[in-house]
């Protein structure tokens, strides 16, 4: 195929005959004639996990750039390539992960692959670079969101769809209609904070105990007392607020045990109480959560357990 006098091949390669002739430009190695962020063998692993346990296909191709010690060329006539298998035979432009990958894997997978012919260095790292900026990644929410037509939910992730489903929906939750499932929404706490925020309480011990919609129950009872109690109560939908009351949810169960015997609503607000008397709104600029939950949440610790006087101007 020719675009724009650029000329590359499709075609698929065993990966002994490609992998082991690969190479990428790192940055980090040659600071002047690198390009390429450093290789995540973590990642690398899983992909080649994937593709042994047979758990699917990868079709997307990788992209390279062959060097001229390759001596690629391609015969018309019986419509194959022929190059020499020499270490720096081609330059990796995109998906040095799964071409990593596919190397790790036991089977003798075939490597989809683009070739592209008679490139410069000013093209290869041009085409690296609109590569890496015209693509875009499924939004993280989305992809949960449809997990489950995949069946590849367990079952943590399914009472956490659950959950989430139904503090949108439901017309006594304080979070009803500021959800967003799919995507990242301003004013709205998505699928993927929320999974980070709640999936950690549901393994506490008091959560374990209770039947699954008395988890439920429970947790939505937290939120309207939340909701009852702070000052301004639209920082339950900022990220950065939304995962910090989480974070002290236990403390707040067991300071309502060990004072009400109770998990009820009255009881909880009532260990909330002290969230009342400061006004955290002004550490929210335009929707957005200047500090992180590991500094927002040890200061609502303090005020619940009521160790330390806070002055607004600490926050």
């Amino acid at each position: 195929m020719e675009q724009n006098n650029q000329r590359f091949y499709f075609t698929t390669i065993p990966k002994a005959d490609i992998f082991p002739f690969c190479y990428v430009a790192d940055r980090n190695e040659d600071p002047v004639k690198g390009f390429q962020r450093v290789l995540d063998i973590n990642r690398a692993k899983d992909i080649s996990k994937y593709l042994d346990e047979s758990r699917g296909s990868i079709p997307t191709n990788v992209v390279l750039s062959a060097q001229p010690e390759a001596e690629l060329r391609y015969d018309g006539k019986t419509k194959t390539l022929k190059f020499k298998r020499l270490p720096k035979s081609f330059l990796v432009l995109d998906g040095q992960h799964r071409l990593y990958g596919y190397g790790l894997t036991q089977k003798d997978h075939r490597v989809p692959v683009s070739i592209y012919e008679g490139l410069g260095k000013q093209e290869e790292v041009a085409l690296f670079i609109d590569i890496n900026t015209t693509q875009r990644g499924v939004p993280a929410a989305l992809l949960l969101d449809i997990k489950q037509l995949a069946q590849r939910e367990n079952a943590e992730e399914a009472q956490l769809r659950e959950m989430f489903d139904a503090l949108g929906s439901q017309t006594d939750s304080p979070l009803h209609g500021l959800m967003s499932a799919s995507q990242s929404a301003h004013g709205r706490i998505a699928r993927p904070t929320f999974n980070k925020a709640v999936q950690p309480l549901l393994r506490i011990p008091i959560m374990e105990q209770l039947p699954r919609e008395k988890r439920f129950e429970l947790f939505k009872n937290y939120l309207r007392a939340l909701d009852q109690t702070l000052a301004t109560p639209k920082l339950l939908r900022v990220a950065a607020f939304f995962e910090s009351f989480c974070s002290v949810f236990d403390e707040v169960l067991r300071l309502s045990r060990e004072r009400y015997s109770n998990y009820k609503l009255d009881s909880l607000s009532k260990v909330l109480q002290p969230l009342n008397n400061i006004d955290l709104s002004h550490v929210s600029a335009g929707g957005r959560a200047r500090l992180s939950r590991t500094t927002i949440a040890p200061i609502l610790k303090d005020l619940i357990i009521g160790q330390v006087n806070v002055d607004p101007n600490m926050v």
